[in-house]
């Protein structure tokens, strides 16, 4: 009777291993803002920020080989929501036509320039969406 209850247990234990095959601060800080970088994707000034906010945390435990990489959308991210800020209007007010109207050129460039640079990492976010599947058993959505 043992035999089968002790190949349970290392069955069971090697499952629990690979959930979270990297382990150390890099997958606690993944794990920690995991309910944020799943709400990538919504265009929402709450949500970038608290994007912005996980990515950079992230960033300072990256394992080298992605640290740029973090580093690189973590920036990216503060800087849609900078100029969002700058600007008084809130990322999901941007389909207003009238309070995107009543914004200025210099505004409007800010604005249109983060998002082209934080458009311009979404090889970066799908690579690292996987690097954490990888490394810390995390799913995230690839977008």
């Amino acid at each position: 009777m043992r035999r089968p209850t002790l190949a349970l247990c290392v069955v069971l234990g090697l499952g629990m291993l690979t959930g979270c095959s990297g382990g150390g601060p890099y997958c606690d800080a993944a794990d920690r803002g995991e309910d944020s970088l799943k709400t990538f994707g919504q265009l929402d000034s709450a949500a970038f920020t608290s994007y912005a906010e996980v990515t950079t945390d992230i960033a300072k435990s990256a394992p080298k080989d992605v640290q740029a990489e973090w580093k690189a959308v973590a920036k990216a991210t503060r800087r849609v929501v900078a100029a969002h800020d700058k600007a008084d209007i809130r990322i999901q007010d941007m389909t207003d036509e009238e309070a995107v109207n009543a914004l200025s050129q210099d505004d409007l460039d800010r604005i249109q320039a983060a998002n082209e640079a934080f458009n311009d990492t979404a090889t970066q976010r799908r690579d690292l969406a996987q690097h954490l599947h990888d490394e810390c058993g995390i799913d995230l959505p690839k977008k």
